[in-house]
């Protein structure tokens, strides 16, 4: 079993929401920021790095992922994160809308 991996977490943010990560991964700096779980956002006229939800780690946040009307009943957040991503792919959900959050870090 993989553990948790906060690059994934990060990865599946932008994914979610429908942004590119704006970290070009071109020191080692930038690449232990996506490590760490960091997305650089470069939207309209935010720019600033931003902490993604611990999807691969937090159960809570696995459930968030799962579009409405569906439910599951795994207890591991890996398994529940996967379920719901494939699950979004097949019914083609929309990103989850953009919202500039206090707590990211500018």
């Amino acid at each position: 079993m993989e553990p948790a991996s906060r690059a994934l977490d990060a990865t599946i943010y932008c994914a979610v929401l429908g942004v590119i990560d704006a970290n070009s991964l071109s020191s080692q700096a930038l690449v232990e920021a996506r490590a760490r779980g960091l997305i650089l956002i470069n939207h309209g006229a935010i720019r600033g790095w931003a902490d993604a939800p611990w999807y691969t780690e937090d159960l809570g946040c696995a459930t968030s992922l799962v579009p409405e009307g569906l439910a599951t009943i795994a207890r591991d957040p890996l398994i529940v994160c996967a379920t719901a991503l494939i699950a979004r792919a097949m019914l083609d959900a929309p990103p989850f809308p953009f919202r500039w959050r206090k707590h990211w870090l500018g």
